[in-house]
């Protein structure tokens, strides 16, 4: 169980800081729910049962700086191949995100970033499937990053260009 402040991340919302644990009835009865709010999006929260096994495999610490910078340092090590079949992809994409591991997502923002540049030097542009699936791993990866170094989600993408040029 995590404590009032605990911050930690939560499926593709992202990085979560629990802002109060509180008995409530949303129509299944009273039970006990942790009130989290996104730490880059403060318009935003979202109440969760603490008993929940949804919410048990969502939730997972946050990584240690040492890793981040590992995760970052290995990316132009890391070789994916480019699926063409775009039904294939997209549900390769979709398990990727779900798994939730930060590795799986970076090498999987990497891939896109390429394929996007590959299409770009031919006058094209990413289809808009692949350009949302490259959004969302953004959103969760820069947001884990921003947060574990420091800095803002933003300015992760440089961050990390220029940690491996």
């Amino acid at each position: 169980m995590f404590e009032k402040g605990h911050v930690f991340v939560y499926g593709e919302t992202g990085v979560c800081r629990v802002e109060d644990i509180k008995i409530c009835d949303y129509g299944a009865g009273k039970k006990e729910y942790y009130i989290l709010q996104p730490v880059f999006d403060l318009r935003s929260s979202l109440s969760v049962p603490v008993d929940s096994p949804v919410f048990s495999s969502r939730a997972r610490e946050i990584l240690s700086k040492e890793e981040v910078l590992e995760i970052i340092d290995s990316l132009p090590d890391s070789d994916s191949e480019w699926i063409r079949d775009e039904k294939e992809r997209l549900e390769a994409f979709k398990n990727l995100l779900e798994s939730g591991t930060c590795k799986n997502i970076a090498v999987l923002v990497r891939s896109l970033y390429l394929h996007k540049k590959e299409l770009a030097s031919k006058g094209k542009k990413l289809r808009s499937s692949d350009e949302t699936t490259m959004q969302r791993a953004e959103k969760l990866l820069f947001g884990e990053f921003a947060w574990v170094l420091g800095i803002n989600p933003n300015e992760v993408a440089d961050f990390i260009k220029s940690r491996i040029n």
